[in-house]
């Protein structure tokens, strides 16, 4: 079994190439050009693993990867995943997000291959529709805030017709605000544990800069979330959609406190309008009812074990 891992330098792609090849799967890393694979450390001279550079936004080099490696598996999780980023220039997000999936899709159809596919969108695809009194269905519409939101509501919808009109086995997934080691500290809870760590090793004041932390998310581990794309790829119904969330909502100040207390520290916490954004959804929590009831997922690893082993991914670069 051969899989395609688009992204595979990524945060979440990384962890996913290693569990993929603990299953026992030929994998194939999908990586920009030129990019760092310092993710893929504990894996890269693993012979089973290969890794392939292309740039999404070329759809004759993307369609010339698919018809060459013929995987029985793709994972679509290569973006452009930065929310903030795409407030200030919402274009790169397009370009890689909706023109990225759009050139997976049409070099699937193209090769004629029965592959299963899973493509990556975002919880952010719901936007408006998000409510601090319910849990988000998959059912809610699509009413995005932020041009990363479109993006994904866009590449969601190029999906769904390449499954209805040609048959393409596409599973779709809208991932809910995830974390653990490896994180990008553009990401609030990285950021958060890295300069907790600088504080700790004396490199920063006892200061720690925020943005808004009255806004609620429902937070998983990467460890899970990978997992869960794993079995809506090999379990989900082609056509569907599935959430994979915790179904647990925490308000950011209180995960700020519990890092803090996992730190040990004593800081003072600032608020920085650098670190504010003009649209922020009050509240992200989903259900995941849909996806534990196709395939059994869940997640299970606590909030505090994701915390700590972030703080000790950041303790281990200081030292590195």
């Amino acid at each position: 079994m051969r899989a395609l891992v688009t992204g595979a330098a990524g945060f979440a792609g990384s962890h996913l190439v290693e569990l993929l090849l603990t299953r026992g799967l030929a994998v194939h890393g999908l990586v920009f050009p030129g990019g760092s694979v310092a993710n893929l450390a504990a894996v890269e001279r693993d012979p089973r693993l290969t890794i392939v550079e292309a740039d999404l936004r070329d759809a004759e080099r993307v369609g010339a990867v698919i018809e060459a490696d013929r995987p029985d598996q793709i994972y679509h999780l290569a973006a452009e995943s930065s929310v903030g980023q795409s407030l200030h220039d919402p274009r790169p997000a397009f370009r890689a997000n909706t023109f990225g999936s759009l050139h997976v899709m049409e070099a699937v159809r193209r090769a004629g291959l029965p592959a299963r596919v899973l493509v990556v969108s975002s919880a952010e695809v719901y936007g408006e529709s998000a409510d601090r009194n319910h849990k988000l269905h998959e059912t809610e519409p699509l009413r995005p805030v932020t041009p990363y939101g479109a993006s994904k509501a866009a590449a969601e919808i190029i999906a769904r017709r390449y499954a209805m009109e040609w048959g393409l086995m596409v599973v779709r997934v809208r991932p809910f605000p995830h974390t653990g080691p490896r994180h990008d500290p553009r990401f609030a809870f990285s950021d958060w544990a890295r300069q907790l760590v600088e504080i700790e090793a004396g490199r920063l004041p006892p200061r720690l800069r925020v943005g808004n932390l009255d806004i609620c998310r429902d937070i998983s581990d990467v460890r899970d979330v990978v997992e869960g794309y794993v079995r809506a790829l090999t379990h989900g119904r082609p056509g569907s959609v599935y959430n994979l969330c915790s179904g647990r909502g925490h308000v950011l100040h209180d995960v700020l406190d519990q890092l803090i207390g996992l730190a040990g520290l004593q800081v003072t916490v600032e608020k920085g309008a650098d670190r504010l954004r003009a649209r922020d959804i009050p509240a992200l929590v989903g259900s995941p009812e849909a996806l534990r009831a196709r395939t059994g997922w869940e997640a299970t690893i606590p909030l505090a074990q994701t915390l700590a082993d972030l703080l000790a991914y950041w303790r281990q670069r200081q030292t590195a």
